[in-house]
This record gives C-alpha cells, sequence and structure tokens, in this order.
C-alpha cells in the first residue's frame, strides 16, 4: 500500500517542522485561542492557518522566525519583508469542495517547494 501524502506542515516557533494528515492536529497545537485562515497568495491552493489572537497573547505564543522565513521563500520576498509570525503555523493544501475539512493532499512539487523552503528556514523536519 503507498503511503498517503499529508496535507499539512506545522511550523513551530523552535524550527521543528512535522508533516501531518489531519488539520484537527495541527491546529489543536495552536491552542484555544482561535484559528486564523489565510490564502499563501490569491491564486494560491496553499492555505496557511495560525493562532487567530497570538498578537494580542505575546506571553503565550512565542515568535516564529521558522515560518516567517518559510512563508518569505515560499512567495518568493526576502524574510525581513515579511510580518511578525507568532506561535506554531500550519501551511496546508486547500480544497473547497472537501466538506469535511477543506483540505487535499500536498502535490509532490508543492512538498518539494516546501521541502526547499524549510531547509532555507533552517527547519528540523520529522
Amino acid at each position: 500500500m503507498a503511503k498517503r501524502p499529508p496535507v499539512y506542515i506545522l511550523i513551530t516557533p523552535d524550527g521543528q517542522a512535522r508533516w501531518g494528515h489531519q488539520l484537527a492536529v495541527a491546529e489543536e497545537a495552536m491552542g484555544p485561542h482561535g484559528i486564523g485562515r489565510s490564502f499563501l497568495t490569491p491564486q494560491a491552493r496553499l492555505r496557511i492557518a495560525a493562532p487567530n489572537s497570538a498578537h494580542a497573547r505575546p506571553d503565550q505564543y512565542a515568535p516564529n522566525p521558522y515560518a516567517a522565513q518559510v512563508l518569505a521563500h515560499l512567495v518568493g520576498l526576502p524574510p525581513h519583508s515579511t510580518p511578525e509570525t507568532r506561535g506554531p503555523v500550519a501551511l496546508y493544501g486547500f480544497d473547497p469542495t472537501n466538506e469535511r475539512d477543506r483540505t487535499r493532499p500536498l502535490t509532490t512539487p508543492e512538498r518539494n517547494t516546501i521541502n526547499r523552503a524549510l531547509t532555507a528556514a533552517g527547519c528540523t523536519t520529522t
């Protein structure tokens, strides 16, 4: 049986990056204060999920320079030009027709691009 591709990568403030299959697992790691979601770019099929109130609760959500660097790399911006990112951040494949959780498996080209961004940011992937 072939291994199924992941639907998300979760990047924590300590630079750990974990691939996963159920977005709810990543969302649980983001804490109890709600989840904010955004498209990586207007035309992207990738979305970002992060703690909704991370900036309002800096004592509870550490800065995440690793996620900021990954996101900057993916959209082709210099890392210093991205907004501050706090707490765990997930990047996931988006499928608006999936009524269960709106996710889809990440494609091989997407995973390859994300892996290059993780490497450039100095993340440790597990």
